[in-house]
């Protein structure tokens, strides 16, 4: 599923590119769930809010904020997200370039033009980052998963801890381990309340792991053998005893 915003102040554009991804959408059997921006203001509260996208159709001249001042603040929260510029000039080039803008339309959109780089941008999303998605207060989050260090549950509630801090969702434990293996994603289940990302373990000594900030983790005995066997497949060395 890709997470695409549209953020143009004049509305008929606005369902024109709506209507595009769609009918990409549905051409490439593609998922995807698009949201509609008027003005780059809007677009922002809702990125800082936690909010990610993996494309983002970002009109350069609009009222409020103009797409260049959008794509700045952006670029603070959100290193990843494909910025798409739309814009009837094309001396606004040099700007895409300082927020890392990943193409460039002009208007009136070429539809072959739409077309091939709404397929550049599903190539480069899925042959890299790995996102896990999650949903609290019914709104629906993507973290990557390479920035998540542990996912911790406590009572009702499941933490998704990250360097810059936790986020809450509501899904059990279980399931999250459940849908990470499926898609081929390995976490340690060191606990019944713990899933942590290998990536951030530093220090692994059978009762416990130590992270790279520091955090320290207790490893149950009844998940050390678990844990043993997934960190050996993962870093090719001799159990642990």
């Amino acid at each position: 599923m890709l997470e695409i915003a549209i953020c143009d102040d004049e509305r008929v554009a606005a369902a024109d590119i709506e209507k595009m991804t769609e009918e990409m959408a549905d051409m490439t059997a593609t998922g995807v769930n698009t949201e509609v921006f008027y003005d780059g203001s809007t677009l922002v509260d809702y990125i800082q809010k936690g909010k990610r996208y993996d494309i983002i159709y970002l009109d350069i001249e609009m009222f409020n904020q103009n797409g260049v001042e959008a794509a700045r603040e952006i670029r603070k929260m959100d290193a990843r997200a494909l910025i798409i510029y739309i814009t009837g000039h094309e001396s606004f080039a040099k700007d895409a370039f300082e927020v890392s803008a990943f193409r460039f339309i002009t208007k009136p959109i070429d539809r072959d033009i739409f077309r091939k780089y709404f397929l550049d941008a599903k190539r480069e999303i899925l042959g890299h980052m790995k996102y896990f998605r999650y949903q609290y207060n019914k709104i629906s989050y993507r973290l990557p998963i390479d920035e998540i260090m542990y996912f911790q549950s406590e009572k009702r509630i499941t933490y998704i801890v990250t360097a810059a801090g936790s986020r809450k969702c509501y899904e059990k434990l279980n399931d999250i381990e459940k849908r990470l293996v499926e898609s081929g994603i390995s976490f340690y289940r060191t606990h019944q309340s713990f899933l942590v990302n290998p990536q951030y373990v530093c220090t692994y000594v059978y009762d416990f792991m130590k992270l790279w900030d520091g955090t320290i983790l207790a490893v149950s005995e009844n998940r050390r053998k678990d844990v043993n066997k997934l960190f050996c497949e993962i870093k090719g060395e001799d159990i642990i005893v």
